[in-house]
Parts: C-alpha cells; structure tokens; sequence
C-alpha cells in the first residue's frame, strides 16, 4: 500500500511539471504587441460659427425683424425740476374730523434746490362749519358755533424718491411721486394753536411746462367745537395744474 500511494503522487508531480511546460511554450508563442492603443482626445462640440451661412429668406426676415423692433432703454426726462419754480392752482375738499366737511381752492408755490428736493409755501380757504349746530340753533335761538371762513397757511418740504413713465394717449407721460411733511396754521376761532401736514403728491409731466397735480394730505391740529376740544385729523383732497418758470423750453 505504501509504495501504490508514492506511485501515485510521483505521476501526479509528473502530469503538473508537464502541464507548466505547455503553458510556457503558448505563452512564447504569442506575438507581443509593441504598443498599447491610447484613447484620443473627446470631440470637439460644435461652435455658432461652424453652423451653415442662413439663407436668403433668413436674412430677410432677421431684416424685417430688426426695422420693426426698436430697443428699449432708459428714456431721459423731459424736463429737469432743479432750480425751478412750480405755481400750482388747486381746488377739492376740506374733510374735517371735528367740524363738518367743505370745499377747499387756493395755491401754491414751490422751488426745487435739487432734482429731488424743494420747498413749498401754500395758502387755502375753507369755508368753517359745523352742520350739528343748526338744529340745536333752531331749538334754543342760539348759534353756539361761530361759521365763516377760514385759510389754512402752509409750509412744507418737498422730496420725491420716485419718478415714473405711464402711457397715456399713445405717448410716454412722466410723472413724480412726492412726499410733503411740514406745517402751519388754520385761520379760524375753531383752532387752538398750530397745525401739522404731511401726505403725498403725484406730478404728471403733460407738457415741458404745465404738470398736473394731485394732493393728498392730513392736516393735525388743536381744535374746539361746541364745549369739545381735542386734536382732529383733518384730511385734504385736492387737483390742480402746475406752471414752471422759467419753462422748459
């Protein structure tokens, strides 16, 4: 039994030692390649200028196109508001907390130190009434309550922080928003002391020299009507024109 075993792992020794010395001669066999092949670089992507020149009926519509569309840039302003003056007419109403609501006309004048800053001085009548009144007048024979008129002077400061362009009648109308914040008085008995005004301001530019104006203001002051006094919000609604001088011309 010992020595079938050694038989045995002496050939299977043998068939390895051959089957090595095979492997050997194919691998000597084979031709070997001088060099490996190398990837080339990506395509290159394709570029506006290599595509075809268009044609004649693209470059008469690119022509066509260019004539009819026309750039939109910043439109300059039509007239410049430094070192100008602004007489302004005006009229609406007098919406009065305390006392009844009436009409208001009057004007102002305006002058601006820069593009976006200026001062401003107005003077309003009103006529001062107060509607309670009548039926108690008409019960006890008294008017407790002095009616009449009354002129609402004003100064203020002008600044304007936007400057619009709104189409209106198949042309471009300029337009600035302004912020008024000042003071004054109301020239009347009802009122106790000075009052106070802001609100805003619209310009619209329909000529080089004549705006259109329209004013929306509170007006705070001190005032008595019938044995009551307190501090009333005093709304002001008005529309008038505008004349520069010197003009724009």
């Amino acid at each position: 039994m010992g020595r079938g075993r050694q038989a045995l792992l002496i050939g299977a020794l043998a068939m390895v030692a051959d089957l090595r010395a095979a492997a050997a001669q194919t691998v000597a066999a084979r031709p070997v390649a001088a060099h490996a092949p190398v990837p080339g670089p990506p395509p290159a992507a394709a570029r506006p200028s290599d595509a075809p020149v268009p044609s004649c009926l693209d470059q008469s519509i690119v022509d066509q196109l260019g004539q009819s569309l026309r750039p939109r840039g910043v439109q300059k302003r039509d007239f410049l508001k430094r070192g100008h003056v602004e007489l302004v007419a005006r009229g609406g109403m007098f919406a009065g907390d305390l006392i009844s609501s009436s009409y208001l006309y009057g004007g102002a004048v305006a002058f601006f130190v820069t593009e976006d800053l200026g001062v401003e001085a107005s003077l309003d009548a009103t006529y001062v009434k107060l509607d309670l009144d009548r039926p108690i007048s008409r019960i006890t024979g008294d008017d407790r309550f002095a009616s009449g008129h009354g002129f609402l002077a004003l100064g203020n400061l002008l600044w304007s922080p936007i400057h619009g362009k709104m189409k209106m009648g198949g042309g471009i109308v300029h337009a600035d928003v302004l912020v008024a914040a000042g003071g004054g008085r109301l020239f009347h008995d009802s009122a106790q002391g000075y009052a106070f005004d802001g609100g805003a301001l619209l310009d619209l530019f329909v000529t080089r020299w004549m705006t259109i104006r329209f004013d929306l203001r509170d007006v705070v002051l001190l005032q008595e009507a019938v044995g009551e006094t307190r501090l009333t919000n005093n709304l002001t609604v008005t529309g008038g024109l505008g004349l520069w001088v010197p003009t724009g011309w």
